[in-house]
């Protein structure tokens, strides 16, 4: 089965990154950088297959040289924060082969970002000697600025808009599914963009394991995502377990259930009164989910904040007792100079100034105590012991947040498939109208129906089975009559008298 995969990640010089050694390490070549004045080589690297750049047709001639290229971007970037790159993580259909998957991309990336004005980097790379042999990917980096003749302009900001990266992720899923088609047929595997809850499928999601918690797994050391996805894989095991034990009982009822002789119309009637109470649940469950609202889960930095604040209070109150004595003291000294008495009394004088120098010093005291109190506590929360602290602060947050997470996932999972049920609902009693419009009176139908689903699927059935007994012609003649009805009897309950 075709995977999906479309990750996008920032590559920032804040965090000591730099877009010359992620080319690189991702082309598998030695480049050097010349803001860092460093050499990045990573020409002994194994697994790359394919490495090319690819640009507008205005881009200067120049920037097919990688190492020209990811230069010239971070000579464009001033800030010691700047996002030069970004970076898109696809995986590709294993399915395919090489040729087909390097089309796949180059289709991808023409289309959906060399277009918008990118420059791209593209490298696919095979999967790893101990990993996964299916994990075909390819790490595309993008540049973040405008690029012309004269080379690289402004930041466009609509590739930092909030709805670049789903729209991003749903062009992936229509270019793979559509050379997926076309290299393997129409009975090709598809992927979907969308989240397992959108889908209505009756999974929960693992988490992206990563390099670093792979490479522990495969030295047989758990890791914490690790730990997580075997979880939420035994919970996966056990739903499906009981969706086939669930599924085996209906259709052993659906199998000894009596057959018996049921009017069309009053199936109808019944049909109806079901898809009722299917609407009913829906908009319940709808209704339930809109009440869910996520805590407010505190940031590390709030929580750094509120362990600080007392410390940086006092430090703040201590610097304003020294601005008043400072203040206080230069005033009082100013008055004391016009005063006579003062001058010519030498003794009070220095008794005077002696006292001033002990306010300010008193002051200057307190200041530094408050200044040194509060470094000490800045310095044990950024410990280990304070991030530690900070992150049982937050965890109460974090798994009421995850629990909120699962209840709206849950509810999105049985809105679609009641959505799915509303809509074979409404097929079924258009085709059991349409059936009794040809003449057919009653239907042999079970006694019994387990569920909605099955109650809907087996008169469905039986409905269709019906109708093609007649031409299509006659089907789509009785098909307007019953148009022409419902209109009259929209006329009627809107017109009295008619």
């Amino acid at each position: 089965m075709a995977s999906f995969l479309c990750q996008v990640q920032t590559i920032q010089r804040g965090l000591g990154r730099s877009a010359v050694a992620a080319a690189a390490y991702r082309s598998g070549q030695s480049l050097t950088d010349d803001r860092l004045a460093m050499e990045f080589d990573f020409s002994n690297k194994d697994g790359v297959e394919h490495a090319e750049i690819m640009a507008p047709d205005d881009a200067p001639q120049a920037y097919r040289d990688r190492a020209a290229l990811w230069n010239a971007v971070e000579a464009a970037e001033r800030r010691k924060d700047a996002v030069p790159a970004q970076e898109v993580l696809l995986a590709l259909p294993h399915e395919l082969d090489f040729d087909q998957r390097r089309d796949l991309v180059r289709a991808f990336v023409q289309e959906h970002l060399v277009a918008k004005g990118m420059i791209v980097d593209v490298a696919m790379h095979r999967p790893g000697k101990e990993g996964d042999q299916r994990n075909f990917h390819a790490h595309i980096m993008v540049t973040t600025r405008r690029v012309d003749r004269g080379g690289f302009g402004g930041k466009n900001r609509d590739w930092n808009h909030a709805s670049f990266v789903p729209q991003l992720r749903a062009a992936w899923s229509d270019v793979q599914n559509r050379h997926l088609r076309h290299h393997l047929g129409p009975d090709a595997p598809q992927v979907s963009h969308l989240s397992l809850a959108a889908r209505g499928v009756d999974r929960a999601p693992t988490v992206h394991m990563g390099p670093a918690a792979t490479a522990l797994e495969r030295k047989d050391i758990a890791s914490e995502r690790g730990e997580l996805n075997r979880d939420v894989q035994a919970r996966n095991d056990k739903a499906r377990d009981l969706r086939r034990d669930y599924q085996a009982t209906a259709d052993r009822i659906a199998k000894t259930a009596p057959e018996i002789e049921v009017a069309v119309p009053k199936l109808v009637v019944e049909a109806k009164q079901v898809l009722s109470k299917m609407v009913a649940q829906r908009t319940a469950w709808a209704a339930e989910r809109e009440a869910l609202s996520t805590p407010k889960i505190p940031s590390a930095g709030r929580v750094e904040r509120e362990l600080t604040a007392e410390a940086a209070t006092a430090k703040a109150r201590a610097r304003a007792h020294l601005q008043q004595a400072e203040e206080r003291v230069k005033k009082t000294r100013s008055r004391r100079l016009e005063l006579v008495a003062w001058v010519r009394n030498p003794a009070r004088m220095i008794w005077a100034k002696h006292a001033e120098l002990n306010a300010i010093g008193r002051a200057r005291n307190a200041y530094r105590r408050a200044e040194v109190g509060l470094q000490v506590r800045q310095d044990w929360v950024r410990s280990p012991k304070g991030q530690a602290f900070v992150a049982t602060r937050r965890q109460p947050g974090l798994e009421a947040a995850a629990d909120v997470v699962r209840q709206r996932r849950t509810l999105e999972r049985k809105i679609k498939r009641m959505d799915n049920r509303i809509g074979l609902a409404g097929r079924t009693i258009s085709d059991l109208r349409l059936a009794h419009e040809l003449g057919q009176r009653e239907l042999r139908v079970p006694n019994q129906s387990p569920d909605e689903t099955r109650f809907f699927r087996d008169i469905g059935r039986l409905a269709r089975e019906a109708l093609q007994r007649f031409p299509t012609p006659v089907q789509e003649q009785a098909l307007e009559r019953l148009r022409r009805g419902q209109g009259r009897s929209i006329v009627r309950a809107f017109i009295p008298g008619r």
